[in-house]
């Protein structure tokens, strides 16, 4: 149980810091496409920036929806196999941040009538890909670092 724990954290932390890191990537792509040169000491302060204000909310979300998707990807692993078991849990993870990101936009476009999408990098597809690709990765560390149960 504890080892389950330690290695949920974990794979928390990597999802947290790579989805992060991946929202900076994005915007600051964005920003070169119309023009602007920004410098390795710019992109580096500005993941640092992110990790410290939009991480912890980030965090946040993300221990919610792995809460649910974690669970949910080790019973339909158990009732396909063992072999759908790393398949399961990556998905798992990216489901959960493409479903975090898309219902932030939603809320802010429907419930607040508002154009402003708080996680920018996930207005468009290929951004809300790259941003599940960080809960892809922690759900395949997830898989690969905690022990099959019985339970899974």
């Amino acid at each position: 149980m504890l080892r389950t724990i330690a290695v949920f954290l974990l794979a928390l932390i990597t999802g947290t810091v790579l989805v992060s890191i991946a929202n900076t990537h994005v915007v600051l792509e964005g920003l070169t496409g119309v023009g602007a040169e920004i410098p390795t000491t710019v992109r580096a302060g500005a993941i640092f920036d992110d990790l410290a204000g939009f991480g912890p909310v980030l965090a946040i979300l993300l221990l919610i929806g792995f809460l649910i998707a974690f669970p949910v990807a080790g019973f339909i692993a158990r009732l396909l196999g063992p072999g759908w078991r790393n398949i399961g849990y990556t998905l798992a993870g990216a489901v959960a941040v493409f479903t975090i990101i898309s219902g932030i936009t939603l809320y802010y476009n429907q419930m607040l009538d508002s154009t402003i999408t708080p996680v920018a990098s996930g207005r468009n597809w290929p951004g809300l890909l790259v941003l599940s690709l960080g809960g892809a990765a922690a759900g395949l560390l997830f898989a690969l670092l905690k022990p099959p149960a019985q339970t899974d």
